[in-house]
């Protein structure tokens, strides 16, 4: 059974439940997922976003991208936070 303590986090207080919705997707989605496999989770996981019209705000962005990469080898954390500053930079 997957690990659901990161819920208790109090940044996901006040969280719309649209966004936990999704986020909870992701990260069952995500389980045990090599990095290659991670990036279109997230980008289908940002496109129904869009399709909502809400954004995860940076607080929600940033555990989801710790929860999503904990499992990951050190190799393929050093390529994902590469992807994600990437990311960041086309906003």
């Amino acid at each position: 059974m997957a690990d659901t303590s990161w819920m208790n986090n109090p940044k996901l207080r006040n969280i719309d439940p649209r966004k936990l919705a999704i986020l909870l997707d992701i990260v069952k989605e995500a389980e045990g997922k090599p990095m290659d496999q991670l990036i279109p989770i997230i980008m289908n996981a940002n496109k129904k976003l869009q399709e909502q019209s809400i954004n995860f705000t940076r607080d929600e962005s940033d555990m989801m991208i710790d929860l999503l990469s904990k499992n990951l080898s050190p190799r393929e954390k050093m390529q994902f936070e590469m992807i994600k500053k990437m990311m960041a930079g086309r906003k």
